[in-house]
């Protein structure tokens, strides 16, 4: 399976500040990845069986992506 930072380059969003077009890259899925590491056991649970019945491979990768701690 392709790991977290090839599942997911991230979106870019240009930086309206300014005359240069600053590039501010967004790796969602990473950004979850990190928030469920840190996040209480029960809630973490919680929240995977709720993405699971809407994502299930979502909520499969973030599974085995949290099981490499």
């Amino acid at each position: 399976m392709a790991s977290s930072k090839d599942r997911n380059p991230g979106a870019s969003i240009n930086n309206e500040k300014g005359s240069s077009e600053e590039q501010i890259a967004i790796n969602g899925f990473n950004q979850v990845l990190e928030m469920l590491r840190i996040a209480d056991p029960a809630f973490r649970e919680s929240l995977l069986r709720r993405l699971a019945q809407r994502d299930a491979a979502l909520a499969r990768s973030l599974r085995e992506d949290l099981k490499q701690l």
